[in-house]
């Protein structure tokens, strides 16, 4: 698996788990929410019942995803790990959440969702040490042979080298 196929495969099961996340999960409870207790209500509609955590999972599963194209190899396993608790995380809100009273079957389908999404990740996670980062610049000031290669000479002046020095000292023949 490639790096963007990766990243790409975590965002669309982020979006995935928002689009379920913004479905009722509850039907004709007005006064319950599935948020934790002491967490204030954001909206006054009551036919809003997406949790809190579980939109806050999604977006740590979104973030961590898009974390992990810039990160190494450890970087990687420590954002997609929170990705996977994320995950957990949805999946035990939806567990709690099918419990409910007048529950309906979204918590059902973000159960499933999130457990497809946590194999996903790890599974992302352990193909991510396979994951080259990109040594484009790291070519040496070297040109193959005697030829003179400007583009390598460039290069090396980008980094700081002087290809000059490199060139065999011809100016300090001459000294």
């Amino acid at each position: 698996m490639t790096k963007s196929r990766g990243v790409l495969l975590v965002l669309i099961l982020a979006g995935a788990l928002w689009a379920i996340s913004l479905a009722s999960w509850q039907a004709g409870v007005s006064g319950d929410t599935l948020g934790p207790a002491g967490v204030a209500d954001v909206t006054e509609d009551a036919s809003s019942q997406a949790s809190p955590v579980a939109t806050a999972c999604v977006a740590i599963i979104a973030v961590t995803g898009l974390l992990s194209a810039m990160l190494g190899k450890i970087g990687r396993f420590v954002v997609l790990g929170f990705a996977s608790l994320a995950a957990v995380g949805y999946g035990v809100t939806a567990l709690q959440s099918v419990s409910a009273p007048g529950a309906t079957a979204w918590p059902i389908v973000g159960l499933c969702a999130a457990a497809i999404a946590l194999i996903v990740i790890v599974y992302v996670a352990f193909s991510s040490a396979s994951w080259t980062n990109s040594n484009r610049y790291a070519r040496t000031a070297e040109a193959g042979g005697e030829e003179f290669d400007s583009a390598v000479t460039w290069d090396a002046l980008s980094r700081g080298d002087d290809p000059d020095s490199a060139a065999g000292g011809a100016d300090d023949e001459s000294k």
